[in-house]
């Protein structure tokens, strides 16, 4: 392997064989056959390339991009040494083609006679916006040998002038919104489809401990490049602002701009029972909203996309002259130049531990899509359904215990199964009378704190005393009566009120 150093920049020949391997057409524009280190980014001269183009190609692209013309030709010129004295050695057995884009409508020879042919090439490329091929041509003349200071002037002007418009294109694209830059500075291919965040993430960790500045101070700009770009990706909103209205919208996102309009938000109910909501659970919400289809524009026949339709417009505002006195303000829509597609979604909704019933839990981004505007919410409400034994009260719980009047008067036991299916016993002592109505807490037995799940509200035990229904016989309630008599629960007084008073007539049955 052959290696130098020049600049900020290292050139070496890879260990792989050209004879063979750049034979094939799949291999033009892909099989790497040297290596340029640029601010720590590696870039390949390939099949089909010759030093200007690989140069060009490093100039040019958004990744590693140049506009120090100087540097470019001593980048190119480091090329062409390493190609020259590979080619004397014959370790790799490369040529580069002596056709450009052969077989195609582009195709052309790769040298020309003079400078000022490579020239004219040159602008012609310039004005089709092809600054690598343009790039490359100049660079080719001036690569040259015995090339005169006046001409090597001229072109290093063009050269300047073609890299300075190449890098105002690259700004307007970033400004436009052109997702191709994002995936560019991810190495990731846009397919028009669901960005994998896994994926996304994944590569993110890789490329920025790789060009992380600590690590290659060199290879900052590049950082940078690859974390805007995964900011962007990875949240779905500034995806769409970015895409629909270029990088501004996304530094008023950021911003959190007024100017910003929102969609509408969208509204689901989700029904739990309280087992959930002391337990914690999850259900899944099912969401059908309008979004705006990226593949349209990239792959327009993609099969999902025969679903799109081009997406509501913009509102607008103009005048209309009644007479030449009088105008009124009417409101017309601007046409869309994006389509839309209905896309059905689900979303998984945690049902935390302590949830109340009307709830409500906000996804942001989850509302229809419209272009350059924020989606709105998905809100969903929670109904929790009542139970059939628990009663909820704030954080706390009340459940009816019905009892015996043998139980209300000489102790019982009791066991409840709780909410999480444990079971719960409690127990009144004989000798303690439960009176109607009278009840019994339980500390830390009611529900969760949705604040602090480790805390909980209390429980209540209402007791029902079951009374003996219809008649009994008299003889049957003597021993009753003797054992009520026995511990001084004796019969009242049979008058109450003040002595003398009239007695009102009135019946003598329940």
């Amino acid at each position: 392997i052959h290696c130098r150093q020049f600049f900020a920049w290292s050139v070496s020949l890879l260990a792989v064989q050209a004879t063979g391997i750049c034979e094939s057409p799949s291999d033009l524009g892909k099989q790497a056959i040297l290596s340029v280190t640029v601010a720590g980014t590696a870039v390949e001269l390939r099949c089909g390339d010759d030093a200007a183009l690989a140069a060009a190609r490093v100039a040019t692209e958004r990744k590693t991009g140049m506009s120090d013309a100087a540097q470019v030709l001593a980048m190119a010129s480091d090329f062409q040494q390493a190609m020259d004295e590979e080619s004397a050695t014959g370790t790799l057995g490369y040529q580069p083609p002596k056709v450009l884009d052969a077989g195609k409508p582009s195709e052309r020879p790769r040298l020309l006679k003079t400078g000022g042919l490579y020239s004219r090439r040159a602008i012609s490329h310039l004005r089709k916006s092809e600054f690598r091929e343009a790039v490359a041509d100049l660079l080719r003349a001036l690569l040259r040998p015995g090339i005169d200071s006046t001409a090597h002037d001229k072109l290093l002007a063009t050269l300047t002038d073609c890299l300075t418009k190449a890098k105002k294109l690259r700004l307007e694209q970033e400004k436009s919104g052109d997702m191709s830059l994002l995936f560019e500075a991810l190495d990731l291919e846009d397919d028009g489809n669901e960005i994998d965040q896994g994926k996304l993430k994944k590569v993110y960790r890789e490329l920025s401990v790789k060009y992380h500045p600590d690590k290659n101070p060199e290879a900052a700009e590049r950082f940078n490049h690859i974390r805007d770009a995964y900011e962007i990706l990875g949240d779905s909103v500034k995806t769409l602002l970015y895409d629909t209205g270029g990088m501004e919208l996304v530094r008023k996102y950021e911003g959190e701009s007024q100017e910003l309009e929102r969609t509408d938000p969208v509204e689901r109910t989700i029904y739990v029972n309280l087992e959930d909501a002391y337990n914690g659970a999850s259900r899944s919400v099912s969401n059908q909203r309008r979004v705006v289809c990226r593949s349209c524009r990239l792959h327009p026949n993609m099969p999902r996309c025969k679903q799109c339709r081009q997406c509501p417009g913009e509102k607008g505002h103009r005048q209309v002259w009644i007479d030449s006195h009088r105008y009124m303000m009417q409101e017309y829509e601007v046409p869309s130049d994006e389509k839309c597609m209905t896309k059905s979604e689900t979303t998984t909704i945690p049902i935390e531990k302590g949830t109340l019933s009307g709830d409500l839990m906000k996804h942001p981004g989850m509302g229809p899509q419209l272009p350059k505007k924020i989606p709105g919410e998905m809100i969903v409400k929670i109904v929790v359904k009542p139970h059939t034994m628990f009663q909820r009260v704030n954080n706390d719980l009340v459940v009816d215990i019905d009892i015996s009047l043998y139980e209300a008067l000489m102790g019982f036991e009791r066991e409840i199964v709780h909410l999480d299916g444990q079971i719960l016993h409690f127990s009144v002592k004989r000798g303690d009378i439960v009176k109607p109505g009278a009840g019994m807490q339980i500390r830390g037995m009611g529900m969760p704190m949705k604040e602090d799940p480790t805390s909980f509200g209390n429980l209540f035990v209402r007791f029902n005393v079951d009374f003996p229904k219809g008649t009994r016989n008299a003889d049957d309630l003597e021993p009753l009566e003797k054992a009520l008599r026995a511990i001084g629960e004796g019969p009242k007084p049979v008058r109450v009120g003040r002595a003398g008073s009239r007695p009102k007539p009135g019946h003598n049955e329940l």
